[in-house]
């Protein structure tokens, strides 16, 4: 039996994401309990990457607790 492909969409910027989260080792297993749970709920700690050289007109955040990426506003998870 063949099953039932669903077709998935990949923004443009999910490449991206995907290669901006190599960039700082995620930090889940030295992040505290209350932190991992505030990233479960969706309220990340974010920190700016500067990367206006390479990237120009994106603004880039990653988590410091999780290994989510934000790209102009999108939450991305590699």
């Amino acid at each position: 039996m063949t099953g039932v492909v669903e077709p998935t969409y990949k923004s443009p910027d999910s490449d991206l994401a995907a290669q901006v989260a190599k960039l700082w080792p995620h930090r889940e297993c030295e992040a505290n309990i209350i932190l991992g749970q505030f990233c479960r709920i969706g309220l990340h700690w974010w920190r700016h990457l500067d990367l206006s050289e390479l990237v120009p007109r994106k603004d880039i955040h990653f988590c410091f607790s999780c290994k989510k990426v934000k790209i102009g506003g999108a939450v991305h998870e590699p």
